[in-house]
């Protein structure tokens, strides 16, 4: 099956481009750091018999440029707001690791009453995202060391094992990775935003589901989930058997059937 390609205008006049999916109730997926909508593409394909799947880049990568105006967090909001607006009534959405605090925020503020996954959401409840290594981000990215930009952000900002980001280095995916780096340097400093109270939780209108993977028990990542269990109302978790932070990868299939569950749950 072939996807259709589109873009959307935000509100600030920047072109989001995105790519569209199958037929039937729609979904939006917003991604997290150091990825491109593309990469959704083969979980796309497991959902096209049933859903139209809206994958899109979000700003300063891919088919969607930065903009004239700063970047800032409401600009993500107000790109995946678009992509609500463009997939119609009834939409819901799935937002992952980065692009999962993203899809929260922009519940939160624009009163969004749809199915909401998100599958390891990233915030800052835990800890700040930018922080005595930050600088030494921004200043690898400015030289345009990118490789040793994207190590050190992994090992130190998001904090994984040196042998994990090792292994890293040598996945197909790795230059795609390496290409984002200078977007994730505004994504960390946008992160530190994200960390809504308990008060600003409990407004929450759509219906949530959390997806976690069974193998990220110590993943900083799950530590940023596992905050947001108490915060919100109604929450449905959900465990994604013999997974970490990237099931769109390692088993798209899985993933699908789990998201398929919480799109139809009653």
């Amino acid at each position: 099956m072939k996807c259709i390609e589109g873009s959307v205008i935000s509100r600030d006049g920047t072109s989001i481009g995105y790519q569209r999916w199958g037929q039937g109730p729609a979904l939006v997926v917003c991604h997290g750091a150091f990825t491109l909508a593309s990469d959704w593409a083969t979980f796309a394909r497991q959902l096209a018999a049933s859903h139209t799947v809206y994958l899109y880049d979000r700003r300063g990568r891919g088919s969607s440029p930065y903009g004239d105006a700063p970047y800032s967090l409401d600009a993500e909001l107000d790109d995946l707001a678009a992509m609500v607006t463009l997939a119609g009534a009834g939409t819901a959405v799935l937002g992952h690791s980065f692009g999962g605090g993203c899809a929260l925020m922009q519940a939160l503020r624009d009163g969004f009453d749809g199915t909401l996954v998100l599958y390891e959401p990233i915030n800052s409840l835990p800890r700040p995202a930018t922080g005595e290594h930050y600088p030494q981000l921004q200043a690898l990215v400015a030289q345009g060391e990118m490789e040793a930009a994207t190590v050190h952000a992994l090992r130190h900002v998001v904090r994984m094992p040196a042998a994990q980001v090792e292994q890293m280095k040598h996945i197909p995916l790795w230059p795609a990775m390496v290409s984002t780096v200078p977007a994730f340097v505004n994504e960390a400093a946008a992160l530190d935003t994200i960390k809504p109270s308990v008060a600003e939780a409990r407004r929450l209108k759509a219906r949530p589901f959390l997806l976690v993977g069974e193998i990220s028990e110590h993943d900083p990542c799950l530590t940023c989930a596992a905050a947001l269990v108490d915060r919100l109302r109604g929450l449905t978790l959900y465990t994604l058997p013999r997974q970490g932070h990237a099931a769109y990868l390692t088993d798209p299939v899985l993933l699908a059937r789990v998201v398929t569950r919480c799109l139809n749950a009653e």
